[in-house]
């Protein structure tokens, strides 16, 4: 029972890693090229671009990983207990990246700006700024976990995670030079990849 349990973990975290890089896949394709023809802002430097290698990189890395990956026959109380902790904050990853989708259905991979685009501060957003790109390190956290992998843990803390600090400043440089004020106040609210235990009240979409 304890093996099967381990199996079913581990296939967890790696299918929820795939999915992600999938979702990335089928949004880029069919919704970044059309908002770019429409936007009123587009990337411009290599910040807005640091993070275009991440989601293969990801596929890589899992996929390799799992082909790789043999499940002890007597796993240990503690083995048992990291890849089902990494399984249970993979499920809650996917769970936070639906509520992202959901709180802006229309959103696309990439930086840019939509004519009359409207800071969205409910849903995900109201609990951070950047609720996709925290998804993203919390699942290559998750399989640095469940595998059990220096190099999936390396990649994590030297590539994504300052490549995603990097890449929503960036972004965020955008959505200040187009919406001002309606931004910046947001900013001041919410944090970016961290909740703030203050928050403001009655805040609502701005634009």
């Amino acid at each position: 029972m304890e093996f099967d349990l381990n199996r079913i973990a581990i296939a967890m975290v790696a299918i929820v890693a795939l999915q992600r890089v999938l979702l990335i896949f089928y949004f880029t394709v069919t919704r970044l090229w059309a908002y770019r023809k429409t936007a009123v802002s587009l990337p411009t430097s290599w910040t807005d671009f640091v993070t275009y290698p991440e989601p293969p990189l990801l596929l890589v890395i899992t996929v390799l990983l799992w082909l790789q990956h043999a499940p002890p026959t007597e796993p240990s109380n503690l083995q048992s207990v990291r890849v089902v902790s990494a399984a249970a904050v993979s499920l809650a990853a996917f769970a936070f990246g639906v509520w992202a989708l959901r709180s802006i259905p229309g959103i696309s991979p990439g930086h840019y700006v939509l004519p009359d685009r409207a800071v969205v501060t409910g849903g995900a957003y109201g609990f951070v700024r950047h609720p996709l790109y925290l998804q993203a390190i919390l699942v290559w956290l998750t399989v640095a976990l469940g595998f059990h992998s220096t190099t999936a843990f390396a990649i994590t803390l030297l590539y994504v995670i300052p490549g995603y600090i990097v890449f929503a400043r960036s972004e965020e440089k955008m959505m200040l030079e187009q919406m001002g004020e309606a931004y910046s106040a947001y900013r001041e609210h919410v944090g970016m990849f961290l909740p703030r235990l203050r928050r403001a009240s009655g805040m609502r979409r701005a634009g």
